[in-house]
């Protein structure tokens, strides 16, 4: 298909127009996550720039660099990204958000937090009435290519592709973005390693470089096409029921948060036990130590009465050895 044939796809799609109508859905939110500075706000206005075709600016506006709120940007009545805060540890609380965000449990406009304990599953509770059932997400999984990913990431990382897999129903699709000046060749072997098929190379626009070329046009209306495909047979080959499966992806993520809370709390009663077993050896260290000093302080008693009994004696053989000598004189 040409760039023509593309946006006109894309301009076009509509969950009334697939086969079996839209089953309870009539938008895809394109819901980005990665890690912190890797490009997500500026993919977004890489997308709108090159979608609406006029001039440039700053769509998707991070407050002091950084994005801190789901925020959408909509493209077309039936497609609208969404921009997301960066993870910067991907530990259990980090992904539980995002696990609820791709489940469609948090509403959109709403500062993303990284919170401890259930308050997440508060949250969760409180926004039932918010989320919007009829939006179908598409994971996308934003990557700096500049950025090496570590051994010990990939597992953990192909652990969240599978459960935004689970979560959405459709596979997560990968952006690499700064693929000429990253390793892009290693980065995008790493994710096929993890089984993600769909790897798209951006090299963003900015302030100080967005010309327009054709390269940069087919990148965003291929991204787009794939996502409306993606969708297209997910809604076509899988019976759909966005209220039954709220539900259960509500329960996936539950389940995800309870485990890792009691997984917190036994690690937290390791900690515990390893510090009460360092404070009783050095408990047991200063009672040796103490002890110690104890048994030096007795010998050098002891010592010091032999050393005064010794000197006592020695005087006492003096004066004697003195009295002999006065008899003989």
């Amino acid at each position: 298909m040409d760039m023509d044939e593309l946006r006109h796809a894309i301009n076009n799609f509509s969950f009334d127009r697939c086969k079996g109508g839209n089953q309870g859905f009539n938008r895809i939110l394109i819901q980005l996550f990665g890690w912190l500075g890797h490009g997500m706000s500026s993919f977004i206005n890489t997308c709108v720039y090159i979608w609406q075709d006029g001039e440039y600016q700053s769509w998707a506006k991070a407050e002091r660099n950084f994005t801190w709120e789901r925020i959408e940007h909509k493209l077309t009545n039936n497609i609208t990204l969404v921009d997301n805060r960066g993870l910067s540890t991907m530990d259990s609380y980090e992904i539980g958000e995002i696990y609820a965000q791709l489940g469609n449990l948090l509403p959109l406009g709403q500062a993303v937090e990284w919170t401890k304990g259930f308050k997440l599953v508060n949250r969760i509770l409180k926004s039932e009435k918010l989320v919007k059932y009829s939006d179908f997400i598409v994971p996308v999984y934003v990557h700096s290519a500049r950025r090496t990913i570590y051994p010990e990431e990939m597992n953990e990382l192909e652990n969240v592709f599978k459960a935004a897999r689970r979560l959405t129903g459709v596979c997560p699709i990968v952006v690499l973005t700064h693929k000429s000046s990253g390793n892009v060749t290693d980065t995008e072997k790493m994710f096929r390693d993890m089984g993600v098929d769909k790897i798209f190379l951006f090299e963003n626009c900015t302030s100080e470089d967005h010309v327009k070329t054709r390269g940069r046009h087919e990148e965003v209306l291929k991204f787009l096409y794939e996502v409306i495909k993606d969708v297209q047979f997910a809604v076509e080959h899988q019976p759909q029921d966005p209220v039954k499966e709220s539900i259960e992806r509500k329960n996936f993520v539950m389940s995800y948060i309870n485990k890792c809370e009691l997984q917190a709390k036994q690690e937290e009663i390791e900690v515990q036990r390893a510090l009460e077993r360092v404070r009783l050896e050095k408990k047991k260290e200063e009672e040796e130590e103490e002890e110690e000093i104890k048994r030096q302080k007795e010998r050098e008693r002891q010592d010091q009465a032999m050393e005064e009994e010794l000197q006592a004696e020695q005087e006492r053989l003096r004066k004697k050895e003195k009295k002999k000598w006065k008899l003989f004189r």
